[in-house]
């Protein structure tokens, strides 16, 4: 395996290209661009972040049909999957738009959001889960807030002081860069391993406090 050295210059002409052909046929055409300037660099990224964040899956081009038949058969990026163990992990997507990094739980179960909960119900839970957010957040990762309830949770009030804690559906953190000259080279590398470092107290503070 040649060592990574950044994505391929052509890396966001590409999925710009794909939004407007999404189909099986255009990808096929263009295996050669899709192998050179996405999955031969991103195998590479896989291969040099398994040393510290085994285990590294990287995700297939293709969308599973099966869930989604009415969607483009393509995913519209790359991704990848690192050091999922104990109920947390790092994340890797590319696109057209650049590059986002994410650390935490995406989809903490009912359990571990009632033991969230529980843990934010708290001044003492709560000021803990802050110190500890307001850390990570200094390097520019922000909570998945898309997905927090409208309305407080069952058997909350919507007043309550950590309300914005307690509507949180997702634990996990995310920080985006656009496209930048970096991409494109080794220093890539250090820019991903820099930030998930960045974000490691959050993903330990979960492995800590909630069960997988």
């Amino acid at each position: 395996m040649i060592g990574f050295n950044g994505f391929g210059h052509d890396t966001v002409k590409y999925y710009l290209a794909l939004e407007e052909n999404n189909n099986r046929e255009w990808f096929h055409a263009n295996r050669g661009i899709y192998d050179t300037n996405v999955a031969f660099p991103l195998k590479a990224l896989a291969s040099e972040l398994e040393a510290k964040y085994f285990p590294v899956k990287v995700f297939r081009p293709y969308r599973n049909v099966r869930f989604w038949p009415d969607l483009p058969p393509l995913n519209e990026h790359a991704s990848l999957i690192a050091n999922n163990v104990g109920n947390a992990a790092y994340y890797l997507r590319l696109d057209a738009d650049g590059m986002l990094l994410g650390s935490g739980t995406f989809q903490p179960t009912k359990n571990q959001l009632t033991i969230f909960r529980k843990i934010a119900d708290s001044d003492i839970g709560a000021k803990e889960i802050r110190k500890v957010l307001a850390t990570v957040q200094k390097s520019g990762f922000e909570l998945n807030a898309e997905s927090a309830l409208k309305s407080a949770p069952r058997g909350f009030d919507k007043d309550h002081p950590n309300i914005d804690l307690l509507r949180l559906k997702s634990l996990a953190l995310f920080q985006h860069w656009a496209p930048q000259p970096w991409l494109f080279t080794p220093e890539c590398l250090i820019h991903i391993t820099t930030a998930w470092k960045a974000a490691s107290p959050w993903v330990e503070w979960l492995r800590v406090n909630l069960p997988e």
